[in-house]
Parts: structure tokens; C-alpha cells; sequence
């Protein structure tokens, strides 16, 4: 306990402010008279500090020594429970939660964080900032009990990982320093109220349904709907942009920078993009985006350092490229996309991105995760006839048979009547809309 990691003193005057600060601003927000649970307690200096402002407070700590110490000098009038951060068992029920400096000491601490989840709807909660004070002091020297320190955005994955939604952003400057709002110093404070956990970056082997804005999404609502809902059909259903309002999913996709959208809301203020920003702004859904903003609660960003050391890759250029490539990081053993369409029947209008997306596609077939996409979508010439999609064999009828072992057999004959001058040459012409060019499709082929 006498170790230099905890604050030992009989009295507050040999507390270091910033200890002290922390509790005293908590007993300010709070809501009179809660019932708090301060977590990794100590000497429970900061218990009785709750206490005196009217809480009524339960002291949690690992060490009953530290307990004891704190019934003898810091007696505020509630329990005083040994308990360990690691196997958190059933910590009953409360108002609030308080865990200040505590994250950073535990080497897995999503099982304390879900289990006062359970126990109550709000957690203030403190880590170090690893941006102003870093965890790694010099090469192969680490601050001593602590396994990390966390940036803002790893302090905010984490929490809604284990389904904590931060509504609010504090932090401290220094050892010395009050707590202030949307101070980025030493010490990072985060109010969070209970929201659905964001995805982690585990191996889960589950379907992940994708969907986006284009003509195939109907494919998403037909089968979904005949199935009797979204669950009998995957395991998750993610969405793009502002389809995020529209349908029940798990996760969504904005990776515009928000700072960007305002800037084309305020030139336009009717706009769906000034829709979609109300609504991200009280989104009880994860939202992956390239960069947080404090005014937009759901919004975590897209661990962009992963997952180009996983793949080695630097191409996205649309959100549903990222969509597919985190599907594929996070161990995904199905991916089904509706919506992601880019080129449209009859039309000259075509959206950047095609390519892309094809190619994080291809990223997956490659691990073997399986690929579903309707048959309505130009993404990966769907739409077209079977042999529609083979270059050069438009002499021949191309049979498929599929074996009774999996094997493809192919069974080829000649054509009996070849296109003509002109028909090859509007096959050519890449001029033309989708669904007018001819592809010297045979009669009775299949789509995909």
C-alpha cells in the first residue's frame, strides 16, 4: 500500500490535489443523494469526500488493507467490500459508478467495466493520457503497476466496447489541476450512460450483413422480411451513412469527417447531410468514423494503424470499403452486402468506388470467407448472365456443372450463329448505360 502507487495520508492536505479534485468534481455532477460505487476505492479518501456532499457511498478495493486504513481515517458511514478488478463477481446496484485511475492497472479491464455496467447507468471514470504522458517512459522503461496508458479515441473504444457511450469529456492538465471540461492534459475523464457495445476486434465467426444505399438494398428488405427478421439472416447487420436511422442494425459506417458535413449542412441547411448530422449527434449505435468529434457521443474511430498492419493496403476510397475491411479484420467468416451497386441500369451516372470495394471483396475470397451479394447489383457484374462474365468467349456456349466432390467442370460447343459487325462493335462501346450494352448473351443463362 506504502509502495508510491497509492495516496496514503490521514488527512487530505497530503493528497495530491489532482486525486482530490477528481472526487470533489464527481460529488458535483452527481445527482444528489446518489448511491455510488467507487471502485478501487484505496484509503477511500474519496469515498468519504462523495460521502460529505450527501451520497451515500460503498467503498470497493482489492486490498483489505487499504480498507482498513480508510475505516480508521476516511469513516464515511458506507460498506467497505474487497473486491478484485480482474473477476469482478455480482457488485449490486447503484446509481453511479466511480473507477478513477484504476483502467490502466488492470491488464484486462473489459470484465470491470461490463460488470458495473450491470450494476449501474452511469460511470465516471479517469485514465492516463498516453498522448501527453506516455505509458513507455524511455526504450524498455514503462511506468511501474500500469500495463498502458490510453489516447482518447483507445479510452473511447474501449468503453463502448464494453457499452459505455461517453456523453461528456473532462481532464486535468497536471498533479495540480482542477478538472475542466475538454482538456486534453495528463489525465483523460470520461463521463459514459449504458448504449449498445461496439464490435471488438475478436475472431467471432459471424455472418456480417453490409448494407449500403444502393437499388439492392431491396434485396436486404425482401429476404429479411420473408425470413421473419434480420437475426434469422446474420448475426450482424452494419450499415452506411444515414441508413444507420433507417434500419435496426448493430454498427454503422460514416467515415466523412464530421467537421466536413458541417461545413455542407450549413451551406445547405434542408439537406439530407443536415439530417443525418442531427441524428448522429444522439445515435445510441456505434458509429465508425475517421475522426471523433466531442459534440457526437457514438462516434469511435476506425482503428486505421490495425488494419493496415494486418493488410498492408492504404486503399479506401468509399465508407463501404472500410466496411468490408474491417468485416474481414475482425475474423468474419460470412459477408453479405446489399446496396453497393456504384453503376446503375440505364444511366450515365456511375459512383466512385466500385473498383475498391471489389477489391477488399477479393481480400476476403482470399481468406476464404464466404461473399453473398444480391443478384440485382452490378458489384461484381451480379447482374449480368453467367457467361456474361467470362472476356473472350463469345463463340462458345459455356455449360457449368458443378460435381457431386465440389469440383467445376466446364462443357464448351461453338456458337451456331456469331454477333455481327455491328453488335460487336456496341459490346465495345463503353459509352452507352449498363443495361444497354449487348454482351452476346445466350439465351437461358443464369445470374449469379
Amino acid at each position: 500500500m506504502r509502495e508510491g502507487e497509492r495516496q496514503v495520508y490521514q488527512t487530505l492536505d497530503g493528497i495530491r490535489r489532482d486525486h482530490v479534485a477528481r472526487y470533489e468534481w464527481a460529488s458535483k455532477i452527481l445527482p444528489d443523494e446518489s448511491r455510488v460505487i467507487d471502485f478501487a476505492a484505496g484509503i477511500c479518501y474519496g469515498s468519504k469526500i462523495m460521502a460529505d456532499q450527501g451520497h451515500i457511498v460503498s467503498s470497493y478495493d482489492i486490498e483489505e488493507e487499504a480498507l482498513a486504513y480508510g475505516r480508521e481515517h476516511y469513516p464515511h458511514g458506507g460498506e467497505y467490500i474487497q473486491s478484485d478488478g480482474n473477476t469482478p463477481s455480482d457488485l449490486g446496484e447503484f446509481g453511479a459508478s466511480v473507477c478513477f485511475e484504476t483502467i490502466e492497472h488492470i491488464e484486462d479491464p473489459r470484465p470491470l467495466l461490463k460488470a458495473l455496467r450491470e450494476s449501474a447507468p452511469v460511470l465516471l471514470a479517469s485514465v492516463p493520457n498516453e498522448s501527453v504522458m506516455p505509458w513507455q517512459i524511455a526504450p524498455g522503461i514503462v511506468t511501474a503497476y500500469h500495463f498502458r496508458h490510453y489516447t482518447k479515441p483507445e479510452f473511447k473504444a474501449l468503453l463502448l466496447e464494453c457499452g459505455w457511450g461517453v456523453t461528456e469529456w473532462y481532464g486535468q492538465e497536471g498533479p495540480e489541476s482542477e478538472v475542466e471540461p475538454n482538456v486534453n492534459g495528463r489525465t483523460l475523464i470520461a463521463v459514459c450512460e449504458h448504449c449498445d457495445p461496439v464490435v471488438d476486434e475478436t475472431p467471432r465467426g459471424k455472418h456480417i450483413a453490409i448494407i449500403g444505399l444502393g437499388p439492392s438494398l431491396d434485396q436486404y428488405l425482401e429476404i429479411t422480411k420473408r425470413l421473419g427478421g434480420r437475426s434469422k439472416f446474420c448475426d450482424e447487420t452494419w450499415s452506411i451513412n444515414a441508413l444507420g436511422d433507417v434500419f435496426a442494425c448493430d454498427l454503422i459506417f460514416h467515415m466523412d469527417d464530421v467537421r466536413i458535413q458541417e461545413i455542407r449542412a450549413k451551406a445547405k441547411p434542408e439537406s439530407n447531410i443536415a439530417a443525418m448530422l442531427h441524428w448522429l449527434k444522439t445515435s445510441r449505435v456505434p458509429v465508425v468514423t475517421s475522426r471523433a468529434h466531442p459534440d457526437y457521443p457514438a462516434l469511435v474511430e476506425f482503428p486505421l494503424e490495425d488494419v493496415l498492419n494486418n493488410f498492408g493496403h492504404e486503399y479506401f476510397n468509399s465508407t463501404a470499403a472500410y466496411a468490408i475491411a474491417f468485416a474481414i479484420h475482425i475474423g468474419a467468416k460470412t459477408i453479405s452486402v446489399f446496396g453497393m451497386d456504384f453503376t446503375y441500369p440505364n444511366t450515365h451516372d456511375a459512383e466512385k468506388g466500385r473498383a475498391c470495394v471489389e477489391y477488399w471483396l477479393g481480400q476476403a475470397h482470399a481468406r476464404g470467407i464466404k461473399i453473398n451479394m444480391p443478384k440485382t447489383t452490378s458489384l461484381m457484374d451480379a447482374c449480368y448472365e453467367r457467361t456474361a462474365r467470362l472476356y473472350g468467349y463469345d463463340t462458345l456456349n459455356v455449360c457449368f456443372n458443378v460435381q457431386d466432390n465440389g469440383v467445376l467442370k466446364l462443357d464448351f460447343t461453338p456458337r451456331d450463329n456469331l454477333p455481327t459487325a455491328e453488335e460487336i462493335e456496341k459490346a465495345y462501346d463503353h459509352s452507352m448505360p449498363v443495361a444497354k450494352q449487348q454482351h452476346f448473351k445466350k439465351e437461358g443463362d443464369h445470374a449469379a
